[in-house]
């Protein structure tokens, strides 16, 4: 079995490490979750800190987990720059082996990352696994049907045009070292039959108009609708499973552009 695909490394992780710390309306739903349900709580996907270090400076009891080692190295730099001493592991969510049982664990932009639909499963079980009694599991998911590219990328005459050409040039963003980083990304295959979608991102890294470094990475998306995921957590041992729109208290509905998943142990 593969393991999952992310392009969370490298330079993606410093992009994120610079320009991605704002934990929005995100940190505060997840952070007020964790004061509902209990603590100790775990961030499942916590990158490079940007929920997980908010949720610490409120005082909360959280540790951090996950499968990219570098964005792991950027989280605890950030973390020993605020004062802040997370704890953190380096696993992926079908993996999770750890040592504490917790009240709370949350997975933001996680769920369906890295394109294999059986490791997603085996995720959910090890984070039932990982709940004491009656603990509560939340993940967020932005589904497709208010993404028009990606619903008519699932079209035949959509999938022909695939692989995309990469873009010529992207937007340059300057780096707190005074070099520029560059990112584009391309779609390169649609599968609606596996409902997987497969994408690739280059970044480069320059210095007074002179290339220092070329990365290429490749991540999978698994698509999932409502209902699925709703079997998922069930075939898992999840029950009392609500869904909320939009990093809200009210239900969700067709108009909504994310869902967050709440269950209960």
């Amino acid at each position: 079995m593969q393991q999952p695909q992310i392009w969370h490394h490298g330079l993606v992780a410093r992009d994120w490490a610079e320009f991605g710390t704002d934990g929005g309306q995100e940190a505060t739903y997840f952070r007020k979750l964790i004061e509902i349900s209990g603590q100790p709580a775990l961030d499942l996907g916590c990158g490079n800190g940007r929920l997980l270090l908010a949720c610490l400076q409120h005082g909360l009891d959280v540790d951090g987990c996950d499968y990219s080692d570098d964005m792991l190295a950027l989280c605890e730099a950030q973390a020993k720059m605020a004062g802040l001493s997370p704890q953190l592991y380096a696993q992926a969510m079908h993996e999770l082996d750890l040592p504490r049982r917790y009240r709370t664990i949350f997975a933001c932009g996680v769920v369906g990352l890295g394109g294999e639909r059986q490791l997603t499963m085996q995720g959910m079980q090890r984070c039932y696994e990982h709940l004491r009694p009656g603990g509560t599991f939340a993940f967020d998911t932005a589904p497709r049907w208010n993404d028009p590219p990606a619903w008519l990328s699932r079209l035949p005459e959509g999938r022909r045009a695939l692989p995309e050409e990469w873009p010529s040039s992207g937007e340059r963003k300057f780096l707190s070292d005074g070099s520029e980083l560059e990112l584009v990304a391309r779609t390169v295959s649609v599968d609606p039959l596996e409902e997987v979608q497969t994408r690739q991102i280059r970044a480069r890294l320059w210095r007074k108009g002179e290339l220092l470094k070329e990365e290429v990475h490749t991540q999978r998306y698994e698509e999932y609708g409502k209902n699925e995921l709703m079997l998922v957590l069930g075939q898992a041992g999840f029950n009392d499973i609500r869904i909320f729109g939009d990093y809200s208290d009210e239900p969700a509905t067709a108009e909504s552009k994310v869902l967050v998943f709440v269950a209960r142990k």
